[in-house]
């Protein structure tokens, strides 16, 4: 650096600290910058230009947005989003839904005083305003808090007074598999309570430490690339494969995607997401999952296109048929899906998981063992370990015999379509 960084712009240091990180990245590409700040000079050795990186400016909310979009149409470039910690209120409901689905984007947070006037005065704006009753009862939300508790890969608080280690920070937020958030404050010595409610920096060195064994990632030094932890790979390489399970809440769809996502990750050894959506009721509501499977990380887990999609009702059906892939299969409970889409595979789930456990809400195993006939990413024995670590014992014989009735009438089924075919 040929400028004093003591007289260098907020907007300077931070650019300065994402340049520094694309001279550390290898070959992965520049990272893309969405900001709801205005897009600010940067000036560097007498220059004044724009900075030499992707730019995009908007509101809050729609930047997270867009980046969920970019991160599924661009799966291996860094996305780094830039808000004021005034602005998170604008875009939080964005930004708890791509924390918890864990897609790969790192936000850096920057706390007011650092991008306003000195004589603007307390800048701890980052708690939402409550009446005094509501005040008494809960405590205001503090953005590192919720992420925290959302169990981001990666959270941490850096200071302009360190650039390089906001940078090295960047670096290490980088490098996570998932979702990462930076508060960037200017005195190193904030006080608790304005960006969280736990101390810094120890709080936060902890949960880093923490948070590597989720990413798995070993420990780095700052200025290299941290090294991926050796896991094994066991089964033969596998494109990612996306699946959907849909139907009712009492099908068990929620525990099928548990056993599914666990079958391919921890006894496959492959790389394995889960997501689901459910409505408000136990029973009856819409309930559906998805799981995304294979041999390399996986940065969105939400199966758009699926290859293997199970519909256990009627709505399930209408609903998704058209988002398969091309060339994926759809397979259908016909005892609920009387019409079903053209080149669907007809199973009934709903009666095998009747047959064997005596209750619908083995349709989930059912299903499972269909997908497994189907993908080839899981096999019956990872299934059956599963099942038998989520079922109670008395009832672990009949639910894996479910899931065993599924496989082999999916494959008959498969193999019926293909002599009609």
């Amino acid at each position: 650096m040929t400028y004093d960084r003591r007289f260098a712009s907020t907007w300077q240091l931070l650019l300065d600290a994402i340049c520094t990180v694309i001279g550390l990245g290898g070959e992965r590409p520049p990272p893309i910058i969405l900001s709801s700040l205005p897009d600010l000079p940067y000036a560097r050795d007498g220059r004044e230009d724009r900075a030499p990186l992707s730019f995009i400016q908007g509101p809050p909310g729609r930047i997270v947005s867009l980046a969920v979009g970019l991160r599924a149409a661009l799966p291996d470039t860094p996305l780094v989003l830039i808000m004021n910690a005034d602005s998170v209120t604008l875009g939080t409901n964005h930004l708890i839904h791509a924390a918890r689905r864990n897609i790969a984007m790192t936000l850096l947070l920057l706390r007011s005083d650092v991008t306003s006037s000195l004589d603007a005065g307390d800048g701890d704006r980052t708690g939402w305003a409550l009446p005094d009753y509501q005040r008494e009862l809960e405590t205001a939300a503090r953005p590192l808090d919720w992420v925290t508790a959302l169990d981001a890969a990666f959270v941490g608080r850096a200071t302009l007074r360190d650039p390089d280690g906001l940078a090295a920070l960047v670096h290490d937020a980088l490098a996570a598999r998932g979702f990462s958030v930076l508060g960037v404050i200017d005195d190193a010595k904030l006080p608790t309570g304005v960006l969280s409610r736990a101390p810094a920096p120890e709080y936060f060195d902890a949960y880093r430490r923490w948070s590597r064994s989720f990413m798995r990632l070993a420990p780095a030094s700052h200025g290299a690339a941290p090294a991926e932890r050796a896991v094994p790979r066991l089964g033969s390489p596998l494109a990612r494969c996306e699946v959907r399970i849909a139907g009712l809440g009492g099908h068990g769809v929620k525990l099928a995607g548990t056993v599914l996502s666990e079958a391919a990750g921890l006894n496959e050894g492959r790389y394995a997401t889960q997501r689901g959506e459910y409505g408000s009721a136990t029973r009856g509501g819409p309930s559906m999952v998805d799981v995304v499977l294979g041999s390399e990380p996986i940065t969105y887990p939400s199966a758009d296109h699926p290859d293997v999609m199970v519909a256990l009702t009627e709505r399930s059906a209408r609903q998704y048929a058209q988002a398969i892939r091309p060339g994926g299969r759809m397979i259908v409970d016909p005892d609920e899906v009387p019409s079903p889409p053209p080149g669907a595979l007809a199973v009934p789930i709903t009666a095998l998981a009747r047959e064997h456990t005596g209750k619908p809400i083995a349709a989930g195993m059912v299903a499972v063992g269909c997908v497994a006939a189907l993908t080839g990413a899981v096999s019956l024995d990872s299934l059956r370990e599963r099942i038998a670590e989520h079922v109670p014992a008395s009832a672990a014989a009949r639910n894996i015999a479910a899931c065993e009735a599924g496989y082999h009438a999916a494959l008959a089924a498969l193999e019926g379509a293909s002599h009609h075919g």
